[in-house]
C-alpha cells in the first residue's frame, strides 16, 4: 500500500448504487476504490455508467469495508 496523500489510478466504474449514490472503482491494478456523489467530476447522477473509464484521485481512508476512497473522478473519453 502507499504512503498518505492522494495518489492518482485509471480504472473503470465497477458497481453504482444509484439508491446509496456510492459505488466501487475497479483499478487496472485490481485494486478497488469507493467512491461517493461528491468525488464526480463532469458527468451528472443519470450518467454514471458500469465499464465508464475514469481518472481517480483517492486516499488511503477506512469507507465502508475499503480502503481506498475517491477524492475526484474525472472521464476519459475514448
Amino acid at each position: 500500500m502507499q504512503n498518505e496523500g492522494v495518489h492518482h489510478a485509471r480504472g473503470t466504474i465497477w458497481r453504482w448504487n444509484r439508491k446509496r449514490a456510492t459505488g466501487i472503482i475497479e483499478c487496472e491494478t485490481g485494486d478497488h476504490i469507493w467512491f461517493g456523489l461528491d468525488s464526480l467530476r463532469g458527468r451528472s447522477f443519470d450518467e454514471i455508467r458500469i465499464g465508464d473509464v475514469v481518472d481517480v484521485d483517492y486516499e488511503l481512508a477506512q469507507q465502508d469495508s475499503h480502503d481506498r476512497r475517491a477524492v475526484a473522478i474525472s472521464w476519459v473519453e475514448i
